[in-house]
């Protein structure tokens, strides 16, 4: 997939993600100098000063603190650490965990760094079980010493710190990063977090031998989706032993790069779903057998089941159904879809806006 095609693409989930925003693709957070910042939704609290290293900025990247970062600076930038927030609205840490690692391992500013920590689970602050991740390398280029990335899950948010140093060894900036960690306040009660495993290649990718083509229009699949989308985004989960070992039974793998930290990631090796993750920050979107077409396929046994394959673009306020397909389609097939936006229905996932957008012309 040429690079315009990803660019495009990214541009258009990022579009999504910061619709309801008023003006910008990103505000500064409103901060009180020497005050801990918290987050209104998770109950984390974030020092003014993390790790020895002052807070310079804070930013919102999606509306009402869905996503959400904070910047930490010692000096003159020798050390730097970033915190950042966002809404759990799809894969898992280790999904999230390698977008990020292929930020920090193909950025110019490491020249390409080589892994000095390889990729370990932790048992985060307040927690029972190994479910963050953390990673630390060693710059082959550059002024930086060393950088590292750990993430974890709190509840129904994903938590991300990066840091950087031109100081500290790897072994070092480890250790720093586990202070920071424990300075921040977190909530006393936290649903159990599956434990996370880092993320490995799939045993074989997914092939897409016949080229999948828009499915005939179908308006009450497309509605029944997207009233499946809503209820399943804003449903409360009971957590129960059964559904903690569900959670725990899940392998995420990935499949081959397909460039500009676009990947596509399967729970169990699975053929007929996929999650392509776009960047690092919870952008995602999920393809496969179209849920709504399923249903009413149950109303209408005297009717051969329609084979209709949905794709689906998850952001922090809202889900984006677009042209369903007549089979799984290629990663290719969907980039371009994206990236055409031809999007069919429109699901907000958070608020108390329920009203589920329908464009006509895709009907």
């Amino acid at each position: 997939m040429p690079s315009y095609w990803l660019k495009i693409l990214l541009a258009t989930l990022c579009a999504m993600a910061i619709a309801s925003l008023p003006a910008a693709a990103q505000q500064p957070l409103p901060l009180k100098g020497g005050k801990a910042w918290k987050h209104k939704h998770s109950g984390i609290a974030v020092p003014a000063i993390l790790g020895g290293a002052a807070r310079v900025q804070g930013m919102a990247y999606a509306a009402d603190e869905l996503d959400v970062g904070l910047s930490y600076v010692v000096g003159d930038a020798a050390e730097s650490m970033s915190f950042y927030v966002f809404r759990k609205t799809n894969g898992a840490v280790p999904v999230w965990f390698a977008q990020a690692q292929w930020g920090i391992e193909n950025r110019d500013t490491f020249g390409h760094p080589a892994i000095a920590i390889a990729a370990q689970a932790f048992t985060p602050p307040n927690q029972s079980t190994a479910s963050g991740l953390k990673a630390v390398y060693e710059p082959r280029g550059g002024a930086y010493r060393s950088t590292g990335v750990a993430m974890l899950q709190v509840g129904d948010w994903y938590v991300k710190l990066r840091a950087s140093s031109q100081t500290r060894s790897p072994a070092g900036l480890s250790q720093w990063m586990d202070a920071a960690l424990a300075q921040i306040q977190w909530p006393r009660k936290i649903t159990v977090a599956p434990e996370a495993v880092p993320i490995s290649d799939c045993p074989a990718p997914l092939s897409f031998p016949v080229a999948a083509k828009d499915a005939p229009k179908n308006g009450g699949a497309d509605m029944m989706s997207g009233l499946l989308s809503m209820a399943a985004a804003q449903s409360k989960t009971t957590q129960t032993p059964a559904t903690v070992a569900a959670l725990a039974a899940v392998r995420w793998c990935r499949d081959p790069d397909l460039g500009g930290n676009t990947t596509i990631y399967r729970q169990n090796a699975d053929s007929e779903n996929y999650l392509l993750a776009v960047g690092d920050n919870g952008n995602g979107i999920w393809v496969g057998p179209d849920p709504g077409a399923k249903v009413i396929a149950l109303t209408e046994k005297d009717k051969p089941a329609e084979l209709r394959f949905a794709i689906t673009a998850l952001t922090a306020t809202q889900n984006i159904g677009f042209a369903a397909q007549d089979r799984l389609p290629s990663p290719q097939r969907v980039m371009e879809i994206v990236a055409a936006n031809r999007r069919v229905t429109a699901v907000p996932t958070w608020g108390k806006n329920k009203t589920i957008s329908i464009n006509s012309d895709a009907l």
